[in-house]
């Protein structure tokens, strides 16, 4: 089986969502420069937010990006 190679760009991230709900972790941008480019012009329908840290296992939420209200990102 032949496994395909990808970009791996963490970048932390704060979203905001519809509901009110503040969500903080990190989401891979793949092979876009900023989290804005990855947000506006990616065609994925949601965001995978996962928890920072130095766990073997880590929470994930999806996020619909149609629900977002403001993200906001850091070094």
């Amino acid at each position: 089986m032949a496994f395909t190679e990808y970009e791996v760009k963490y970048r932390n991230i704060k979203v905001k969502i519809s509901d009110g709900t503040i969500i903080t972790g990190q989401v891979n941008i793949l092979t876009f420069t900023r989290l804005s480019e990855y947000l506006k012009q990616s065609n994925d329908k949601f965001i995978v937010v996962t928890e920072t840290g130095d766990s073997e296992q880590k929470k994930a939420t999806l996020i619909n990006k149609e629900h977002i209200i403001w993200a906001d990102t850091w070094e």
